[in-house]
């Protein structure tokens, strides 16, 4: 097996942060394409999300 890399509480909030600012664009990009027509298979293939996060997150 490969050696695991230990983050620090500094190196895993930053992470968290970074996800968290992708999940928001992503979000953010589902929610226009809607308004724009897209189907929401269309929506998943493009974004990346599943359509419970869509649920979940209030685009659905």
């Amino acid at each position: 097996m490969g050696k695991q890399k230990t983050l620090t509480l500094y190196e895993r909030a930053l992470e968290e942060g970074e996800l968290k600012g992708k999940l928001e664009k992503a979000l953010e990009s589902a929610q226009k394409m809607l308004e724009k027509g897209f189907s929401v298979l269309e929506i998943q293939d493009i974004t990346g999300l599943s359509e419970d996060q869509l649920r979940e997150n209030g685009i659905l």
